[in-house]
């Protein structure tokens, strides 16, 4: 049974039914059939591909925003831990400290060709 079938058979029912009722009766349904039609929303469809109804998209849009608006800072303050951690700065003074207590002279490291000698000698071993 499709919906036209449907509807015919149940319309006199209700037409008996609708003349039996008030007129109090009938303005309050009137005023139930108005609310719930203002209600009542076409189904959207998600990315293209799934037909949702439009409360759900709604709760959809509105419930994934919040949860991205709670968890954001968090994750945000998590990364930005992780990056300090992974990549720690490098302290000059302590940088300092190593070229001038070293053995060689820091003239040494500057010196480009002590730098190709070092290279060629670690690569010997």
């Amino acid at each position: 049974m499709n919906e036209k079938e449907f509807g015919a058979r149940i319309r006199p029912w209700l037409e008996r039914t609708a003349g039996e009722t008030g007129e109090l009766q009938a303005t309050r349904l009137k005023a139930a059939r108005l609310r719930a039609l203002d209600a009542y929303r076409e189904p959207v469809r998600l990315f293209g591909l799934v037909s949702v109804g439009a409360g759900t998209a709604q709760t959809l849009k509105y419930g994934v925003l919040q949860q991205v608006l709670l968890w954001l800072p968090l994750v945000l303050l998590l990364a930005t831990l992780a990056a300090k951690v992974l990549n720690p700065e490098v302290d000059i003074g302590e940088l300092d400290a190593q070229l001038l207590t070293g053995e060689l002279p820091i003239d040494a490291f500057l010196d480009k060709d002590f730098d190709a000698w070092l290279k060629s000698a670690s690569g010997d071993f």
